[in-house]
């Protein structure tokens, strides 16, 4: 009896390291890519190091200029994008204490 549930162990094995771990690896990655190819001069960005910025250039070989201030760019890889934000690059103006 035992040696036929080896088997079937192995398959649920195999079948809980695909789902837990290779598929949402996979969906990240497809995200990732949507992202990137999806990447336009003016898109309001975030990276993965937290600055937030707006594309002023896509260059060749992955890289885009990343406007952060007024007249400062930096280069970064494409792939350091994680995510386009929706207008919230400027902070609301501080309240006035009463």
């Amino acid at each position: 009896m035992s040696g036929l549930l080896l088997p079937v162990y192995i398959i649920i094995f195999v079948a809980l390291i695909y789902f837990v771990g290779i598929r949402p690896q996979q969906k990240r990655r497809k995200e990732m890519e949507l992202l990137t190819s999806s990447l336009g001069v003016g898109d309001e960005v975030v990276t993965t190091g937290g600055i937030y910025g707006i594309v002023s250039e896509m260059e060749e070989g992955g890289t885009i200029l990343l406007q952060i201030a007024e007249d400062v760019d930096i280069r970064i890889a494409q792939s350091a994008v994680a995510r386009k934000t929706s207008g919230d690059l400027v902070a609301p103006a501080a309240q006035p204490a009463e």
